[in-house]
């Protein structure tokens, strides 16, 4: 029932009053403070007759304060429920239809007038009727909370679900008559359990107003707590990692700051399999489970796909190294993903979700750091974010910026310099959002980042600890671009999203090459080696889904890019005489179309299938002008590739807390040309199997796994046992010379075993494990390539283990302390093919302590990385020009403490 204009009153309220003056009209409700108050919830039920008949909300804006009825609830014994702010509140009472109400109590006054620190915020959701399950998935994704618990304790459908409401009222709203009751632990996460029998959850009326997450009405208190999981869509739909029949691992952006995570590289740590190179900030390549196609970054493409929402930031590029500001979640997809993201997935993907722009809420975050590296010096850290509503409810921008400074700690003993290292980030990101509709979205945004470093990282054997002896400096600049447009809707019928994305990825390189610089002058002296490289891409893709809680569901998809890549290389010597010695200038253009679909079907209710199929057609063009002295070489010539990329999987759940899975997949990379090296290259695969143009080649992937809930769902367990064929490896290598080339170096394999397990050991403490053991060996050897036959892939080791334990506990009002431990350890390995002592790097544990106090509006910090100080060989190269000539180090940055400061608005 809601009441009728005659039932209405208006009250008027002093800021600074302890009491309320209440008089009835037939205008509605206004509610008039005294001064400019902050934004503001409150809410009062109000009674008539012995029945409630609405809802009364209280907000603020501008200094003016509103307060309206919203619909009814059901029959009461007369009163209104706690207010917010908690304290005496009142009852107002209506012994007819032209008058009421008594007085405010004081707690109500004050909450009106001045808000409350503690209310839940207001969520705008837009979830179209459907699976209850399904539903949920949505609720915690438009929520950015994680859920767990019986999700199949909901059945059959919902209500849509519109508007703006705590978190609280929607699961009240969407639960109501359900077989399902819900809670909401301190942490925000929403944890589903069944109802007793013969009593589903009874419907309570959504408020309208902020209140503190509390569990539903007749969900008992839990003695223990469960663990919540992240909603992901790297597989183009809602889902649970626990529940998806294959191997994904999702972090929390919030997570991020306190775990020193604050770029691709640094997830290494915290995600089972993951390996980064190490050579340096905006230099790394990352590579997963172990499929590594070598160390160096060249002409082939990556074998992980990077991804920014849903653009691709990568190609055959080092990884930019974007900062992970203002991020919702990373989703980590291991093993092939050529069915759905193509070319480049053989590892996976690794796909950052940012923070969407906020339509009805003005609000900002700020953070500095300042810290300390023994051996080095003071670092720097300054980011701010602000969201900002244009029309609120219909148009937001949301604006992130961040600058950073780092000291080097490295020195170089024959330049006579100290801290060469040195280097800088800064970047800002901007998106408008504009709800065209309640069904459609339109987003806009664009990012900017440039990192610049003064030198590379790596040390010389024989030296000092963390010294070197170089000719000549090799700085470093990564500057990335990107503009991009998505569109997504739906309906009851399903789900469409297009995306349009243009990206520039600019870097430039000097390495020392006067170790190498006999082969191409009889004159001794010091030479420089550099290489920029620019990266023009234009990637379009449209996906449709059917709805998700249909027996059949369906997904297609179309991909098309075309790009262009410029790479200028040249060597020159720098003393006695400048000249030039060698140069190349080289053109790439690439060109991908690509049509992709995929489907699943319920066998039964208990087990499922997934068939997915792409089809792609690949065209490459070259262009090279080499010069060397008086002598020059050229080439031109195309290619083109069309092929499938097939995918099958069964996936079987038992319960609602356990699911099987077996997966096949594939994934693949292009053919392309070398043309680099001295103008009398013969091209026949005599040095070191070099031919004027490598094979694609192809992966295989076959999966079993389990995934498990254990301990009344404190306990999160995923295992996977995988083994990989790896057919005609493409791998990026290096000339006697130091030149670059690409070859086929020979088929492999590799087998293993990775876990990880989320363990909520009380309310308080979290473990959180992953671990990697896997045997990746090299088949069959390309016989001009010089490689052993048991040799293992290079740059990732056999075996590794990781873990962090959490800690946080309330202290007074809504203060809370936290502490977080992270340790990993890293197996050997080796950087090349034919492994020998220069090659060799890991064996080492890396380690981070940090502990923070934070409030509602602000937050500080404090953090050591690396407490033991350890100066492990990391990654064994640095420098092509050096490759078999001296063992190379790249150390673990020193020991580091510092503190962060973080204010929200």
């Amino acid at each position: 029932m809601v009441p009728s204009k005659s039932q209405m009153m208006r009250i008027e309220l002093s800021q600074t009053s302890t009491s309320a003056l209440a008089r009835p009209s037939h205008k509605g409700l206004d509610v008039t403070p005294g001064a400019h108050p902050q934004k503001t919830g409150a809410r009062v039920r109000r009674w008539a007759n012995g029945r409630s008949v609405g809802l009364i909300r209280a907000t603020t804006m501008r200094g003016d304060a509103r307060a309206l009825f919203d619909q009814a609830g059901p029959r009461r014994q007369g009163g209104a429920e706690p207010s917010t702010c908690g304290g005496p509140t009142i009852s107002l009472c209506n012994r007819g239809v032209g008058g009421f109400a008594q007085a405010l109590g004081v707690a109500g006054a004050l909450c009106l007038a001045s808000g409350s620190a503690h209310a839940a915020p207001l969520i705008r959701f837009h979830v179209p009727a459907q699976a209850t399950s399904e539903a949920l998935l949505q609720v915690a994704l438009q929520a950015g909370a994680s859920l767990g618990g019986e999700l199949d304790a909901c059945r059959g459908a919902s209500r849509a679900l519109n508007g703006r409401l705590t978190l609280e009222a929607a699961l009240n709203q969407l639960l109501a008559g359900q077989p399902c009751r819900f809670r909401l632990d301190s942490r925000g996460a929403i944890l589903i359990v069944a109802a007793p029998p013969g009593r589903p959850q009874p419907h309570t009326p959504p408020p309208l107003a902020p209140r503190p997450p509390v569990a539903a009405a007749a969900a008992p208190a839990p003695t223990t707590v469960a663990v919540g999981e992240l909603v992901v869509t790297a597989g183009r739909r809602a889902e649970l990692p626990g529940r998806t029949p294959y191997a994904i691992s999702a972090l929390r952006g919030s997570d991020l700051p306190r775990l020193g995570v604050t770029d691709i590289p640094a997830l290494a740590s915290l995600v089972a399999g993951m390996t980064v190179t190490n050579l340096g900030p905006g230099r790394d390549k990352v590579l997963l489970r172990g499929l590594s196609d070598g160390a160096y970054t060249g002409v082939t493409q990556s074998t992980v796909s990077l991804y920014l929402d849903d653009v691709p930031v990568t190609y055959n590029a080092p990884d930019p190294d974007l900062r992970l500001i203002d991020v919702d979640r990373v989703e980590v997809m291991r093993g092939p993903q050529g069915t759905l993201y193509g070319g480049g997935t053989m590892g996976g993907i690794v796909r950052v979700v940012t923070n969407r722009p906020d339509l009805d809420t003005y609000s900002g975050e700020a953070t500095a750091g300042l810290s300390y590296t023994l051996s080095g010096g003071i670092n720097t850290s300054l980011e701010a974010v602000a969201n900002m509503p244009v029309l609120p409810g219909r148009v937001a921008l949301r604006a992130a910026a961040y600058q950073e400074h780092w000291s080097g700690f490295i020195d170089d003993v024959n330049l006579g310099l100290k801290h060469v290292n040195s280097g800088g980030r800064d970047g800002a990101r901007l998106a408008v959002r504009a709800q065209v509709t309640d069904d459609w979205s339109v987003t806009l945004g664009g990012i900017h980042q440039s990192i610049n470093t003064d030198d590379t990282q790596y040390v010389l054997a024989g030296l000092g600890r963390l010294q070197r002896a170089n000719s000549v400096r090799e700085p470093h600049d990564n500057d990335f671009d990107e503009v991009s447009a998505t569109v997504e809707g739906g309906g009851r019928w399903g789900r469409v999203v297009f995306s349009l994305a243009r990206l520039l990825h600019h870097y430039d390189s000097r390495y020392d090459a006067t170790p190498a610089v006999g082969a191409f002058t009889d004159q001794p002296g010091a030479a420089a080696f550099d290489d920029s490289r620019r990266v023009d891409l234009l990637v379009s893709e449209l996906t449709l889904s059917s709805s998700p809680d249909e027996r059949w569901r369906w997904l297609a998809g179309a991909f098309a890019s075309s790009g262009r890549v410029d790479a200028q290389s040249t060597l020159d010597q720098l003393s006695p005489a400048p000249a030039q010695l060698y140069a190349e200038t080289r053109v790439d253009h690439i060109r991908e179309v690509a049509v992709y679909g995929e489907t699943a079907y319920d066998l039964t209710s208990r087990l499922n299938a997934v068939v997915g199929l792409r089809w792609f057609s690949f065209a490459f063009s070259t262009d090279s002008l080499v010069t060397q002295g008086p002598g020059s070489r050229t080439f031109s010539d195309s290619g083109e590739a069309n092929g499938f990329s097939p995918k099958f999987s069964l996936r079987y759940q038992p319960n609602g807390r356990t699911t099987y899975y077996v997966q096949a997949a594939e994934g693949y990379r292009p053919a392309g040309f070398n043309t680099a090296g001295p103008v009398g290259e013969t091209f026949d695969g005599s040095s070191g199997g070099l031919r004027r143009q490598f094979d694609a080649d192809e992966l295989w992937n076959y999966e079993v796994g389990a995934k498990l809930q254990l301990m009344d769902g404190r306990v999160q367990l995923r295992l996977a046992a995988f083994y990989a064929v790896w057919g005609a490896i493409q791998s990026d290598q290096y000339l006697p010379s130091g030149l670059p080339y690409a070859v086929n170096v020979g088929d492999g394999a590799n087998r293993g075993l990775e876990a990880e397990i989320d363990w909520r050991l009380s309310p308080a403490w979290r473990l959180r494990a992953a671990a990697l053991v896997d045997d990746p060996q090299l088949t069959r050897v390309n016989p001009n390539f010089q490689s052993k036959p048991d040799a293992g892939l290079p740059g990732v080791t056999s075996g590794s283990v990781s873990a962090a334990l959490s800690y946080r506990r309330p202290l007074t009002g809504s203060l809370e302390f936290r502490a977080d431990a992270e340790a990993a350890y890293l197996g050997h390995s080796n950087v090349a093919f034919a492994p020998q002592s220069s090659s060799q790097s890991g064996g080492y544990a890396t380690a981070r302590i940090s502990v923070a106090l934070e409030a509602p509006h602000w937050a500080v910090s404090a953090f050591v990385d690396n407490p033991a100080n350890s100066s492990a060989n990391t990654f064994a190269f640095g420098n092509p020009f050096r490759i078999g000539r001296q063992k190379v180090i790249t150390p673990l940055r020193p020991l580091t403490a510092g503190v962060n400061l973080t204010m929200r608005f």
